[in-house]
């Protein structure tokens, strides 16, 4: 008899170990920072790719906060746009709808003058990203 209390005791013990283990790891997986899309992370990552490689325009990114998203017309099929903003710059990421496409880049600044009295710059960039690989295409620095 005081060995079925002893094994009961001990299940007990464990079936409150597992729930109070179990409702924790929910708790703090719900308050990881959310997961990033395919688009943002390929919108950063080409943003990267041009403030290492272009260092020019790094005076022009700091505190970037973004907008945007999905920008595909409802009658279009096999095709995705999206469209981001932030401080002057817009990203349009454009991809086949397929399995590992190859997102085409088109990243686009502009700083207009305010009543003559600063210096206009535009950064124009195009490029692939294509399973974690940045190829530029074209780019252009203009003040």
């Amino acid at each position: 008899m005081l060995v079925h209390k002893k094994i009961s005791a001990a299940l007990t013990f464990v079936v409150v170990l597992a729930v109070v283990g179990g409702v924790s790891w929910a708790l703090i997986s719900s308050q990881q920072a959310p997961q990033f899309s395919i688009q943002e992370r390929v919108r950063d990552e080409v943003m990267a790719y041009i403030k290492i490689n272009h260092p020019e325009t790094a005076q022009f990114m700091n505190d970037l906060a973004w907008a945007g998203g999905r920008a595909t017309p409802q009658d279009i099929l096999g095709a995705e746009t999206f469209a981001y903003y932030s401080q002057g710059w817009n990203v349009t990421i454009s991809y086949a709808v397929i399995a590992n496409p190859a997102y085409a880049v088109a990243v686009d600044y502009l700083v207009p003058t305010e009543n003559g009295v600063s210096i206009p710059y535009r950064v124009m960039w195009q490029g692939t990203w294509e399973n974690c690989v940045i190829t530029e295409t074209s780019y252009t620095f203009a003040q």
